[in-house]
């Protein structure tokens, strides 16, 4: 009776903890990742936004109100400034690796389980979201093990056997293998592990598929989604895509869901210097952090929200002359750099040159100068010489950064507008800057105080009492 007695309070206590446990962790879980998103990216846009207000209205960003708010270490195992996918297999998958490796160890002898890998075996829904594209380096850190984050065709791969149920993004950049011409198609891969692809979201809003689904624009040589300075109403957004798998996983979800969303962009806009596309695309990003708010409201002690990003891109610098800070003046740009050197190269390639007369009449349109913003006769003789060396006399050559190559007149006229509007970069590339981390819901206060970036995984990983 004694055994029997002691046997009975032991599976009561087994239960217990398995309740306990069970009560603790996050049945629904948002990782943001803020791509290049240091803590002057998000200081500048609030600025702006409270200045002059977003698209929709707004006068500040929302996620940096979170009650936790705290900074994360991001250096990998071989240096102290890190790359993305070295990045992004930390945020992943708790561990630290080299610089260019993605989903590997340090010294590339085996692959690395993501917590988001180990939360689809438990049955959580697992969606993937990013700007860029799906095999980008911090969408691939999640679900991709190879020893170099170039090697697109076989992140691809990786993908398509991970069974995670949504993607959505600008496709894929190497649909077939460079160096397998036998290897098949990777939408044909896709398509035999059972996803349904959707090319924008009329498409998608027409469809009755509901598991593993993927969603890109209906522009198929897109390595990125357009800017969201850039894009008209019909164009593929961030938010739109963060919308769909959400709405997708609320109707069939059963255990719990987990979200990475991307604001890859953000990262892209800082390589290039382009201040106005940072603010833009890092509002852009609040806004599909909204959409998880929103969610969180409704479930506010089953849901944790994390914000964060893989490193700081172009040290980027907040005051340049005075005191002042003139970050309202951005609000004059209509386009991004990568818009304005497109808008040229057209120009240029005409019978007709544009005189300068004309180029001025298009800055004043797209950057307010000489109308909203004043330039001096010696700016003004600057700008003139870059346009005389790169439409008349025809020798300036393109300015280079990690994602773009500009006209050398939409540089100069933007880093312009970036000095007016007192912002300036230290390097074209990234820092070693800590960056910051916003959360809010279901164990978030275990984020406080000083992380590393390995922390985003491990410390969900304790909760749910996986290895």
């Amino acid at each position: 009776m004694k055994k029997l007695l002691r046997l009975s309070l032991l599976g009561l206590l087994l239960l217990c903890s398995v309740v306990v446990n069970g009560a603790q962790v996050p049945k629904y879980i948002f990782l943001f990742i803020g791509d290049g998103m240091g803590f002057n990216h998000v200081e500048a846009t609030q600025i702006y936004a409270e200045k002059v207000g977003t698209d929709t209205g707004e006068r500040s960003l929302l996620f940096p109100t979170f009650p936790v708010m705290t900074q994360v270490c991001t250096r990998s195992a071989s240096h102290l400034i890190t790359c993305s996918s070295a990045a992004a297999t930390a945020l992943a998958t708790g561990e630290k690796t080299t610089n260019y490796v993605i989903g590997m160890d340090a010294e590339k002898n085996h692959g690395l389980k993501s917590l988001a890998r180990q939360l689809k075996d438990k049955g959580y829904k697992i969606g993937i979201i990013t700007s860029a594209s799906i095999d980008h380096a911090t969408p691939g850190g999640f679900y991709a093990s190879q020893p170099d984050r170039s090697m697109y065709y076989e992140i691809g791969v990786d993908a398509a056997n991970s069974g995670f149920d949504f993607f959505g993004g600008a496709g894929l950049l190497e649909p077939r293998s460079k160096r397998n011409p036998s290897a098949p198609c990777l939408y044909d891969l896709f398509n035999q592990k059972g996803y349904t692809m959707f090319r924008g979201m009329d498409a998608y809003n027409r469809a009755t598929a509901k598991d593993k689904i993927l969603l890109f624009p209906t522009d198929t040589v897109s390595k990125s989604l357009k800017y969201a300075m850039d894009r008209s109403a019909k164009d593929l957004s961030l938010p739109d895509l963060t919308k769909a798998c959400l709405a997708n996983f609320q109707e069939t979800e059963k255990k719990g869901f987990f979200m990475m969303v991307e604001g890859g962009k953000i990262d892209w806009a800082a390589h290039a210097h382009d201040g106005g596309a940072v603010v833009k695309e890092t509002i852009d990003f609040d806004q599909c952090i909204r959409l998880a708010y929103d969610f969180y409201k409704n479930h506010p002690n089953e849901t944790l929200i994390l914000v964060t990003a893989d490193h700081e891109t172009g040290g980027l610098g907040l005051g340049n002359s005075d005191m002042n800070l003139n970050i309202d003046l951005l609000q004059y740009q209509k386009c991004s750099q990568e818009a304005l050197t497109a808008a040229m190269r057209e120009m240029k390639s005409g019978k007709m040159i544009p005189s300068w007369e004309d180029m001025k009449a298009f800055l004043k349109k797209n950057l307010g100068f000489w109308e909203q913003i004043k330039i001096t006769p010696r700016e003004e003789l600057e700008l003139l010489v870059c346009y005389e060396e790169s439409f008349l006399k025809k020798k300036s050559k393109d300015v280079v950064s990690l994602y773009a190559k500009d006209e050398p007149l939409a540089v100069a006229a933007i880093a312009l507008l970036d000095k007016k509007a007192s912002l300036g970069w230290t390097t074209k590339t990234h820092t070693g800057a800590p960056v910051p981390l916003y959360a809010i819901g279901k164990q978030a206060v275990l984020y406080s105080g000083r992380r590393d970036n390995t922390d985003m995984a491990n410390v969900l990983r304790k909760l749910f009492l996986i290895k």
